[in-house]
């Protein structure tokens, strides 16, 4: 359990007070609540102030719970950092893009329908998010201030570039730095250009602005991409019969119907929850889908499975591209030659195995024998 207070980051508190500095890499992100302002004008400030401490504790609670380390409260924004000495850095960023996720689900469905069974005007709440990665050579952490006015922080660019990013999100919306993006290989599916209208006419905007030079004056063009939460939605390792509703059916769930991956390591067997964390190139790895005989499905079940590669080690004809479908059926089956009672969970397995870096998803799709779809939901493995 990661109870871990605010302030220093505890793997750097030797820093405190010293002049020593070290270079470590974080995934830096900023939360800022947005139109708490104007709460401030409409109700008496005790309701203001359960409103916006109950937005932060959220947020803490949040970034807590994906292992991110709260860095500073601002007002009405959370910093965070995810990564540590014991943390790869693939997995900080994958923690940090599961916790931007989380957070919209959880203030878009819960924050929200609260402030409007305490009276408040929900309708210009929402929130930006900004999150970008720097590694070891581009961050430097070290104690600013001096004696007891002072904290261990960490800076360079992709820090700075964080805090920017939040300032350039949309509402309820996450953006995603070039220094994430670039060293997961964040696949272009599951981001977009931030779009904004400008005189009647949508004007794309691919870059941080305003556009930082360098020494010679030459624009840096530091690219920027806003997550795609509804994308995203259909990986997530949130309750299946949850994202089934707020996806608006592109996932769907079945009480009868499980859809695991398990990777398979020196004989051992783990399960791998959706996308959670890399995983090293060359695991083998087993799909499972298995369906509950005590109901009234009609078997046989097709089970259809679609997977998609990204990243830039992918070939060119296959990255991005959904692949031809491996169709296998579930059947009702004794239990054994002696044993005529019907197993209860009858399963089907897919053999796959990790080997590009960057994003991938299994799709897997549950037809009756009629025909009709029972289930569909989606895998997202993250290879290192």
């Amino acid at each position: 359990m990661n109870d871990s207070p605010i302030g220093t980051h505890p793997d750097f508190i030797a820093l405190e007070g010293t002049v020593t500095t070290q270079n470590h890499y974080a995934c830096t992100l900023f939360v800022d609540i947005k139109g708490s302002t104007r709460l401030s004008v409409l109700y008496p400030l005790d309701i203001v102030f359960k409103f916006k401490n109950a937005v932060i504790q959220t947020c803490v609670e949040i970034i807590r719970s994906f292992d991110g380390h709260v860095h500073r409260l601002m007002g009405d924004a959370v910093m965070a950092f995810f990564g540590g000495n014991s943390t790869e850095k693939e997995d900080a960023v994958a923690d940090a893009i599961n916790c931007s996720i989380t957070l919209r689900v959880i203030l878009e469905e819960s924050i929200k329908p609260w402030m409007e069974q305490k009276g408040l005007d929900a309708k210009d709440f929402g929130f930006r998010v900004g999150c970008d990665f720097g590694d070891d050579h581009e961050v430097l952490w070290g104690s600013f201030g001096y004696q007891n006015v002072g904290e261990v922080s960490a800076t360079g660019l992709p820090v700075d570039m964080a805090s920017k990013l939040q300032g350039l999100a949309s509402k309820n919306q996450t953006m995603l730095g070039q220094g994430l993006l670039d060293f997961v290989n964040w696949p272009e599916k599951y981001s977009q250009i931030k779009t904004r209208d400008k005189g009647g006419v949508q004007e794309n905007l691919p870059v941080v602005t305003p556009n930082l030079t360098d020494n010679e004056g030459t624009p840096i063009d530091y690219v920027m991409r806003q997550l795609s939460y509804s994308k995203s939605l259909e990986f997530s390792a949130l309750p299946r019969s949850f994202r089934e509703r707020i996806t608006e059916g592109s996932v769907k769930a079945h009480s009868q119907i499980n859809f695991k991956c398990f990777t398979l390591i020196n004989g051992k067997r783990s399960q791998y929850i959706s996308a959670s964390k890399f995983l090293d190139p060359n695991i083998s790895l087993v799909f499972e889908v298995e369906a509950r005989t005590s109901n009234r499905l009609n078997f046989p079940l097709k089970v259809v499975f679609k997977k998609t590669n990204h990243g830039k080690a992918v070939p060119d004809n296959e990255r991005d591209i959904e692949q031809k479908e491996q169709v296998k059926y579930i059947q009702k089956k004794p239990i054994s030659q002696h044993i005529k009672s019907i197993a209860p969970f009858p399963k089907v397995e897919l053999n796959e195995a990790t080997l590009y870096r960057g994003l991938h998803t299994m799709k897997c799709e549950v037809y009756e024998d009629d025909g009709a779809l029972l289930f569909r939901d989606w895998i997202g493995v993250m290879i290192r």
